[in-house]
């Protein structure tokens, strides 16, 4: 990345030592790939459209009246589809939105997505070995647990790679950017520093189009191995994929080379609480393991940083402040549902402020809901009376 801002934090795990890190970089080094990622999103729309009946638009990549009238008219026709409804008009940037949210109409329009051609993993050991069937199995189950949970099925594509040392996984991931396009600048230097060589500790990091993955270097990657490392590395990969999909919501998947990316999805700590309570759900639903209501209050109890101490880049650094913003996040998808979780992301692809789109999706002004965590995290019964939407 030429841009180098990334958001960054670590993340302890009782019994294992897990750094879980946000790359926020715009990528805007980038421009004749993301120029063809916008490309794609289009003339996605485009087919979409076409099948759907709408005359005069062809799979062009760009966006003429005929296009933009389309989606207009195909908004008026479903006018209980709630994704669509909450879509800002058609450009480039909000494409994908719109080929997302078509393609929920009908499942055959699904083959349009970019997303429908699965993507590219690989781990160190190369195809077929252990490492890549473990992150493609992964991959693929958080994927439909987030369609079964959710009913998310991002339109972008993310493409994934996994090692056991720092140095492996960047040359992985340059190795896959240049499958797409050109390659990202000093790649090396961001994976290196939450990725040790050789890597002692799990972790993640998310960019526009790639999730990547370490874990401890080990003797064997046999069976057993994976047997051991799956609830941890697909833990992770939920985490991971909840900000693809942030970034997908909110109409973050083309750099324009002007906006921050951090800037466009809202504080540190909902960007990164959000993707602990998605992590939460994944392990309780599909592992049998979750924390009770005390044990994440207690874990946030003590804490001196306030949410609003963890707004701006690089805010959400250690275990404890994670803890925060999970606690912060559950209590928000208690009271008003995981939906409106979700709808918070929507809202800023609209291009709605941090405020204007919490107020839209939660009824209550951020600096508001911030100051009350601050006697929420500490009070169990007015935490619970919240919680339960009292």
């Amino acid at each position: 990345m030429v841009e180098s801002n990334l958001l960054q934090g670590g993340l302890m795990h009782k019994g294992m030592r897990i750094l879980a890190v946000l790359a926020v970089s715009l990528l805007p080094g980038f421009p004749q790939a993301a120029e063809q990622w916008e490309k794609d999103q289009i003339a996605c729309v485009q087919n979409q459209l076409a099948t759907l009946g709408i005359s005069g638009v062809s799979p062009t990549g760009k966006i003429n009246g005929a296009t933009k009238a389309g989606t207009e008219a195909i908004r008026g026709q479903y006018p209980s589809a709630a994704g669509l409804a909450l879509l800002p008009k058609l450009s480039g940037v909000s494409a994908v939105g719109w080929c997302r949210e078509i393609a929920a109409l009908q499942p055959a329009l699904r083959r349009f997505m970019p997303s429908a051609q699965p993507p590219l993993v690989t781990g160190e050991g190369g195809q077929g070995s252990m490492q890549t069937r473990l992150l493609a199995t992964a991959f693929r189950d958080v994927e439909q647990f987030f369609q079964s949970q959710y009913g998310i099925r991002p339109a972008s594509r993310v493409d994934v790679a996994g090692a056991a040392s720092g140095e492996v996984l960047t040359q992985l991931a340059v190795n896959l950017q240049r499958q797409r396009g050109r390659s990202i600048a000093r790649m090396k230097d961001h994976v290196t520093d939450n990725c040790d060589s050789p890597s002692l500790r799990y972790g993640g990091q998310a960019y526009r189009n790639q999730l990547l993955l370490c874990w401890p270097v080990a003797k064997q990657y046999d069976k057993g191995w994976y047997s051991k490392v799956y609830p941890v590395v697909s833990s992770i990969m939920a985490h991971e994929y909840m900000h693809h999909v942030q970034r997908e919501l909110a109409n973050d998947k083309v750099s324009t080379g002007a906006n921050r990316s951090q800037a466009k999805r809202g504080p540190a700590w909902m960007t990164e609480g959000t993707a602990e309570l998605v992590e939460a759900r994944w392990r309780r639903a599909k592992l049998g393991k979750g924390k009770s209501f005390a044990e994440l209050q207690k874990a946030a109890h003590d804490h001196p940083k306030t949410l609003g101490g963890m707004h701006g880049w690089g805010s959400v650094k250690d275990a404890h402040q994670y803890r925060v913003a999970h606690f912060a996040a559950h209590l928000l998808a208690e009271r008003y549902g995981d939906q409106a979780i979700m709808n918070y992301w929507r809202y800023i692809g609209q291009g709605q402020s941090w405020d204007g789109a919490f107020r839209a999706a939660f009824g209550e002004s951020l600096s508001a809901f911030s100051s009350r965590f601050e006697t929420l995290r500490h009070n169990t019964a007015q935490a619970k009376a919240y919680a339960a939407g009292q």
